[in-house]
């Protein structure tokens, strides 16, 4: 070996032990153990209102709907307006009217139906349709 290489070699050798200490001597990292947490399914909260008609009939210049207010949700809900629809004999909407299925200070538990009436003295109205237009849910 040369004497030249002697210092440089020396020079290494202390480095490789002094990070060979630092890397024994260092303290331990704490291992995170996950934890399981246990989750609770939160019942989802939604509200879906559906509106079907029963009959609809005219009988001189009155023709009349009547019909059933669904509550599908989960909550009860208030203030129910279905639109009702008055159509000729090709289908053509003529007018709309709105009825409150279920009033304010009223409540349709979820699963539960209400009945309805609207009527019209509108000529010419040969069909009818209805839809559960609009309402709340104060929870």
């Amino acid at each position: 070996m040369n004497e030249r290489h002697f210092p440089l070699i020396a020079v290494i050798s202390l480095v490789v032990i002094a990070l060979g200490y630092w890397f024994l001597s260092a303290p331990e990292k704490p291992q995170v153990v996950p934890q399981k947490i246990e989750t609770v399914p939160v019942e989802k909260v939604r509200t879906r209102v559906e509106a079907t008609m029963t009959n609809c009939a005219r009988r001189g210049d009155t023709t009349r709907v009547e019909g059933l207010v669904h509550n599908r949700g989960s909550i009860d809900v208030t203030r129910v307006t279905v639109q009702s629809i008055w159509k000729d004999g090709f289908g053509s909407v003529q007018s709309t009217g709105l009825v409150y299925a279920v009033a304010e200070g009223e409540t349709l538990p979820p699963g539960e139906s209400r009945s309805f009436v609207d009527t019209t003295k509108q000529r010419g109205i040969e069909r009818c349709n209805v839809r559960a237009l609009d309402w709340w849910a104060d929870d």
